[in-house]
């Protein structure tokens, strides 16, 4: 395992007790309504609601959201929505991208999409040590790609599905061609993907979006931000996005 995934682990363990106990932000049922359509970055607030998964459920239904928490527990986890425990957790939470890569992609199979194999979901974790993620969901079609590295332009890479760098998002390949398409982002503290639930959650969030097939080109210049060391701005633009979104006062703070 790497030194990232390690880390990874690592804070998601520590973090796990924070997110469940520390902060509760009430929702009412409109608001997380405006959520779920607000896609993965309404995330913490959705968990910070400690609204339960079966509840989640129904509003994902009453949205008319293509994919809910139970499409979701039925296709990724191979698991009976109505036989989960009430914390969701079902042994099978992901510690890296590449299974979290297949879990959206079992997802997008269950629901016709034929080449759903060439969906990924990637990440940036240089302010892991700090607590926050950033996390985008990316169409790349091609199984093996020559890119520059994310932080040494001069660097190429051959990268395969194998290799932990290849589950970070590349706007085009080294000969300036496109490579990956964006179909949703976040910036997320590392404690609201910690547990199975919560990446249950953002797997539904994701994947609905994805199905939307709206390009969200707006991720590259936040990863750029993300990658200088200003992950804290990238992380308040969000929040006042979602915030706003959900007609409430911003009750995060990020640090």
């Amino acid at each position: 395992m790497s030194t990232f995934y390690k880390l990874l682990f690592a804070s998601l363990l520590t973090a796990c007790l924070s997110c469940a106990h520390e902060r509760f932000i009430p929702l009412k049922t409109n608001q997380i309504t405006k959520g779920i359509h607000a896609g993965a970055p309404s995330l913490p607030y959705l968990i910070y609601s400690k609204t339960s998964l079966q509840v989640l459920n129904a509003s994902l239904k009453q949205s008319n959201a293509a994919i809910t928490l139970e499409d979701t527990y039925d296709a990724a986890f191979k698991f009976s929505f109505k036989d989960i425990p009430a914390n969701g957790d079902t042994g099978q939470a992901f510690d890296n991208m590449e299974t979290a890569s297949r879990y959206l992609q079992n997802i997008l199979t269950s629901r016709g999409i034929n080449d759903a194999e060439h969906y990924l979901m990637t990440s940036m974790d240089t302010a892991i040590a700090d607590g926050y993620i950033l996390i985008a969901a990316v169409y790349r079609p091609a199984n093996t790609i020559n890119v520059f590295n994310k932080f040494n332009f001069l660097a190429r890479e051959t990268l395969t599905l194998k290799d932990p760098a290849f589950y970070r998002a590349y706007k085009t390949h080294n000969s300036s061609e496109p490579l990956d398409i964006v179909y949703e982002w976040a910036a997320l503290p590392i404690e609201c993907i910690s547990y199975q639930a919560h990446q249950a959650l953002l797997l539904t969030l994701t994947a609905n979006k994805i199905l939307k097939q709206k390009a969200k080109n707006d991720y590259w210049a936040e990863e750029r931000q993300w990658i200088a060391g200003n992950y804290l701005s990238v992380l308040v633009k969000q929040d006042i996005m979602v915030s706003q979104t959900l007609g409430i006062e911003s009750h995060i703070k990020y640090q």
